[in-house]
């Protein structure tokens, strides 16, 4: 399984998202939707950390990196050794 079809799987059972996990985009705009909030990020990063053994650091804590599915699987994927 792809790491952006693990996190749209994730998001979609986890966070605010009562449609099915298909129609959760590449390009759906998570933080505008309000589909991801404060603590949604920290749900995310944290199945990040643990689901993919890597850390995101402080300064990676910006709204641009969790906007959308694309932005989150591109700051995941530049972390993870392949």
């Amino acid at each position: 399984m792809s790491i952006q079809d693990q996190l749209r799987g994730f998001i979609a059972s986890e966070l605010s998202w009562d449609r099915p996990a298909s129609e959760l985009t590449d390009d759906y705009p998570l933080l505008e939707k309000e589909v991801v909030d404060s603590l949604g990020i920290f749900k995310i990063i944290s199945f990040i950390e643990s689901e993919f053994d890597v850390e995101v650091e402080d300064e990676e804590l910006i709204p641009d990196n969790f906007e959308s599915l694309a932005a989150i699987t591109k700051l995941v994927g530049g972390k993870v050794q392949v």
